[in-house]
Order: structure tokens, then C-alpha cells, then sequence
């Protein structure tokens, strides 16, 4: 989840942006703005596909040619709990809160095994989002920097545009206002761009999909993967976290 947080972004096709190709031109009467730095989002369900774009070197001619990369993922979210996963490969995240504690799981659905990572670890990693940008899938402190646009209305949609430049990365981002969920996020940079666009939006309720169920997958602590390196499982997950101990 880190890398996708960190690094979001798509073409824009109109037709299922919204998640329904059939819903009304016009303002929908019921619909409501919901306050993006409210502490209590509308719980959702969502499916998006991210894009990387990168420039690889030619060797033969010293120039650099487009590689591109994407992924489906989709994305629950609640009061207390945030859980993603990347159904083709697998995988997912889980990310829960009690109070002021957040408790972070990876979790591989092949292995029926989860990662857990207390705040502690967190902290040490420096990779403990805040709950805002969790549930955003955004910064909110980017959309500070940037531009606002009215609030219009598409699909019988609320939808709030962000754009402008931030260092030297140039940004372009489609809030829906009633979810509170990026229809678009777009950031193009030195080396490339990635965009990460809305596919189906749903109240939680009403999802057609549910996370994989992970209650019974065998559990490690963070902190414990050093000990138990003779494990082929953590062995890989040492590995992909680029932490290879092997001699």
C-alpha cells in the first residue's frame, strides 16, 4: 500500500468513472458533500487501476523509451478498518485502529499468512501514514498546494478538481466529494508519471466483492522475522522487503 499512497495516478474514461454507466447527467437530489477532513468518511467499497510510466535507457542509442506498468486493486474502508488487495497477485493490506493505536498486517493470500506490524515497528519504519491519508488514498496536505476548482457535478456526481505543481512534480486530481475517494490522481515528474483512476465506487454495503478472509491466516510479528529466517515464506518476504539475510 505504501508504494501506492506514495505514488498514485491513468487515461480518463468517462464511461464507468463513477462506477455506473447508467446514473443521471443532472445533480442527484440526495447526494451529499462530505467534508474530506472528516473524521467520519463514508464507508466504501472501490476498485482502481494504477499506471506507472518510467523511462528506460536504449542502450544503442543513449535515449530513454516509455515503460509502462499497471495494477487492479480495490479498496474497502470503515470507521476503523482499511483493507486493500491486489486480487491478481494475491495480496493485500490491512490497516486497523483502536483508539489512538493503528495496527498494519500484510497479507499474502497464497500462503494463508499475514505480516503484523505494531505501532512501535511502525514508528521505527517510518512508514505509519495518519488515518486521513490512509482513508484518502491521498495527502490531504497536497491538495492544500494545489489549485481548487468549484465543486461540479458529473454523472449525477459531486466532483472537486485539484491541479498545479508541487516541487518538481506537476499534478492533476479528481475528488468525489459525496465518497471521498479520488476519481482521478495524476502526477507527472522527471522520470516519468503514474496515474490511478476510479473503476467502481460502491457503498460498503452494497459491494459485489469482499475482502479474502484472513481471521485464520497464521500471524508473524515484525519484529520476530529475524528468527525465523530458515522459513521459505519469510525468506521471500525478507526478500521483497529488501532485507535479505541469507549467507
Amino acid at each position: 500500500m505504501k508504494q501506492i499512497l506514495i505514488r498514485l495516478i491513468i487515461p480518463v474514461f468517462t464511461i464507468g468513472l463513477f462506477g455506473c454507466s447508467h446514473v443521471p447527467t443532472s445533480r442527484t437530489a440526495t447526494v451529499n458533500i462530505t467534508d474530506l477532513s472528516s473524521a467520519a468518511l463514508p464507508a466504501v467499497a472501490a476498485e482502481f487501476i494504477t499506471m506507472h510510466e518510467t523511462e528506460v535507457p536504449e542502450h544503442d542509442h543513449g535515449e530513454h523509451a516509455p515503460h509502462m506498468d499497471s495494477v487492479t486493486w480495490r479498496f474497502w474502508r470503515d470507521s476503523d478498518r482499511i483493507t486493500t488487495e491486489r486480487p491478481q497477485l494475491g495480496v493485500g493490506e490491512l490497516w486497523q485502529r483502536d483508539g489512538h493505536s493503528v495496527l498494519h498486517r500484510k497479507l499474502y493470500h497464497h500462503d494463508r499468512r499475514a505480516i503484523e506490524f505494531q505501532p512501535d515497528d511502525l514508528r521505527m519504519l517510518q512508514t505509519g501514514p495518519s488515518w486521513q491519508k490512509l482513508s484518502l488514498l491521498l495527502d490531504q496536505q497536497v491538495l492544500e498546494q494545489l489549485t481548487a476548482g468549484d465543486i461540479e457535478w458529473s454523472d449525477g456526481y459531486p466532483i472537486k478538481e485539484y491541479q498545479g505543481k508541487i516541487a518538481e512534480s506537476e499534478w492533476h486530481i479528481v475528488m468525489r466529494m459525496d465518497l471521498a475517494l479520488p476519481v482521478l490522481i495524476e502526477r507527472h515528474h522527471e522520470h516519468g508519471a503514474e496515474r490511478t483512476e476510479l473503476l467502481h465506487a460502491y457503498a460498503l454495503s452494497e459491494a459485489p466483492w469482499k475482502p479474502a478472509p484472513a481471521d485464520s491466516y497464521d500471524v508473524i510479528d515484525f519484529a520476530d522475522l529475524g528468527d525465523k529466517e530458515y522459513d521459505p515464506f519469510v525468506a521471500r518476504v525478507l526478500s521483497q522487503m529488501g532485507h535479505d539475510h541469507s549467507h
